[in-house]
């Protein structure tokens, strides 16, 4: 009878080991996520554009763009910021996918260019996306599926040390097109000041 009532203290204490090391009431968490962007619809493309700058995240970044991507820039920025795209020594008013994934890389990575300011701590990108209804079509010949919408934007970046912010507020006016079941950006023009 000793054996029995010892062998039975043994595996209660081997069950209760066993289970020590496992919580039940907290179980094993599993990662379901999925590292697949969907964009499916122009709201669902602009709100993953939002994400890709709040997690600093470029490779979310380059999915969005489309491979004949051009950001327009405002022809009071020509002379600040454009980049000589054509060869002929002048500022143009537009860059490509290229120069855009390579200055977005160094807003979240690097800071600025000029090395004045760091990489910001937390980027924010707020878009204020309009109602379909509000939305238009490109009337281009070649662009009847393009979609073209207005939103205003707030972009802030902060830093932690010293504590302090750049906010940025205009608009922006994204054409959408869509491309094997999702929609992607092709331009991104700046009309802060328009």
């Amino acid at each position: 009878m000793k054996t029995v009532k010892r062998l039975a203290l043994i595996c209660l204490a081997l069950v209760l080991f066993i289970y020590g090391c496992n919580n039940p009431f907290r179980p094993k968490i599993i990662d379901s996520s999925s590292s697949t962007v969907l964009n499916r619809t122009p709201v669902e493309l602009l709100e993953n554009l939002e994400k890709a700058y709040r997690e600093k995240n470029i490779k979310l970044f380059r999915q969005l763009l489309h491979k004949d991507f051009r950001f327009e820039l405002l022809q009071s920025e020509y002379s600040l910021i454009g980049i000589d795209m054509d060869g002929d020594n002048i500022p143009d008013s537009w860059w490509g996918y290229d120069e855009e994934i390579e200055m977005t890389r160094n807003m979240f990575e690097r800071g600025s260019s000029d090395g004045m300011y760091p990489p910001a701590d937390r980027i924010d990108l707020r878009l204020q996306i309009p109602p379909q209804e509000m939305w238009e079509i490109d009337p281009t010949p070649g662009r009847e599926t393009w979609k073209v919408i207005l939103c205003h934007f707030t972009l802030t970046l902060s830093y932690n040390k010293p504590e302090s912010h750049y906010i940025a507020h205009g608009m922006a006016r994204f054409f959408v097109m869509p491309e094997d079941g999702e929609w992607k950006i092709i331009i991104w023009r700046d009309e802060s000041l328009i």
